[in-house]
C-alpha cells in the first residue's frame, strides 16, 4: 500500500499539472559578519523557546504552493491554520478544484491528495504512529510544519550538540524514529549576533544523508508578538525527488479561534465519495469514521 501510494503521488501530479510557480532555490543569504564565539546549546534552545512562546496561532489566508516531483510540477493556492500544540489544517486547490487536505489535532493526523490512486483519505493516531504500528508514505507529519513555523518547544539543552560550519551553527538532537531508525534532527542557524533559523534537517545518523528538510528562504517579523516566522518555506524529500515550496501571505498571528470554528477546522473531514484508510489498521468500515461534515470549513 505504501509503495503504491508513493507512485500515485506522481500520477496525481501529472494529472493535475497546470504549470509551475518558480521561486529561486536558495537558502537565506549568509550574514556579512558573524559572531566571534558560537552560541551554546542552552542559548539556542532559549532562543527557540522564546520565539515559540510568542506564537499561539498562525492563520494564513493566502497560501501559494509549488509542488514538484522529478520533472512534474504544479501550482496550487490555499490556506493554512496552525494552533498549538497539534492543531493544524492546510487545504489547497487547483483551478478552483479542491486537491489537498492535510490536518492534525491532539489525537491524529490525516492527509488527502485529489486524483491519487488509491483515492484514500489517509489518517493515523499519534499513539499508533509513535508505537511504530503505522508507516507513512512519506517522511511527513503536520507537526513538522509546526516546528518549521517556529511553534515547537525544545529542551532540555543537555540532549543537544552544537556544531559550527562556517557561517552557520547547527543544533543537533540524536533521536530514534518510530520505525527504529537512528537519525539526527538538526536546526540550522546563521551566525548573526541575533541568530536566525535557516533550516530544519532530518538526517541519517551514520552518513548525515538528508532524509527530509525544511529550508526557510525568507522570514517575516510579527510586530504585535515580536515573533519571527517563515515567509517562504521549502520542504524537500531528496530520495523521492519531491519538493514543496510554500509562500505565506495575509498572515495573522495569535488571532483567537472560536470553539465552533476550532471543532470544524481540526476534525478529520468526511469527503464526498472518498474512502478512509487507517495507516495502522487498513481501510475503514463504511460509516465508521468521524468528521465535521462534507467539504472544508473555510
Amino acid at each position: 500500500m505504501i509503495r503504491a501510494f508513493r507512485g500515485s503521488w506522481a500520477v496525481a501530479l501529472g494529472s493535475m499539472l497546470v504549470g509551475c510557480v518558480g521561486w529561486p532555490h536558495h537558502r537565506s543569504p549568509a550574514p556579512a559578519t558573524t559572531s566571534a564565539t558560537p552560541p551554546t546549546a542552552a542559548a539556542l534552545v532559549a532562543y527557540l523557546n522564546d520565539n515559540s512562546k510568542r506564537l499561539h496561532t498562525v492563520d494564513c489566508g493566502d497560501l501559494d504552493l509549488d509542488a514538484k516531483q522529478k520533472n512534474q510540477a504544479i501550482g496550487l493556492t490555499g490556506w493554512m491554520v496552525a494552533q498549538k500544540a497539534r492543531n493544524f489544517r492546510l487545504a489547497a486547490k487547483v483551478a478552483g478544484n479542491q486537491m489537498v487536505d492535510i490536518g492534525s489535532n491532539d489525537h491524529e493526523f490525516w492527509f488527502w491528495i485529489g486524483k491519487s490512486e488509491p483515492p484514500y483519505l489517509f489518517h493515523c493516531s499519534y499513539e499508533d504512529f509513535h508505537r511504530g504500528q503505522a508507516r507513512l508514505p512519506l517522511p511527513f507529519q503536520p507537526e513538522w510544519i509546526m516546528q518549521a513555523l517556529g511553534m515547537a518547544d525544545y529542551g532540555p539543552p543537555e540532549k543537544y550538540q552544537v556544531s559550527v560550519r562556517g557561517s552557520t551553527v547547527e543544533l543537533i538532537e540524536p533521536t530514534t524514529l518510530p520505525s527504529g531508525q537512528r537519525v539526527r534532527k538538526v536546526v540550522v542557524f546563521n551566525r548573526q549576533q541575533v541568530p536566525q533559523v535557516t533550516a530544519h534537517l532530518l538526517q541519517d545518523e551514520q552518513g548525515g544523508k538528508i532524509i527530509c528538510a525544511a529550508y526557510i528562504l525568507e522570514h517575516m517579523h510579527d510586530r504585535s508578538s515580536g515573533a519571527v516566522l517563515p515567509k517562504r518555506l521549502n520542504l524537500v524529500w531528496p530520495e523521492e525527488r519531491m519538493e514543496l515550496k510554500m509562500r505565506f501571505d495575509d498572515v495573522v498571528v495569535n488571532r483567537p479561534i472560536e470553539p465552533q470554528r476550532s471543532a470544524s477546522l481540526f476534525t478529520r473531514p468526511r469527503l464526498a465519495n472518498v474512502p478512509s484508510y487507517d495507516l495502522a489498521r487498513g481501510p475503514d468500515a463504511p460509516g465508521n469514521r468521524p468528521g465535521a461534515g462534507l467539504g472544508l470549513p473555510r
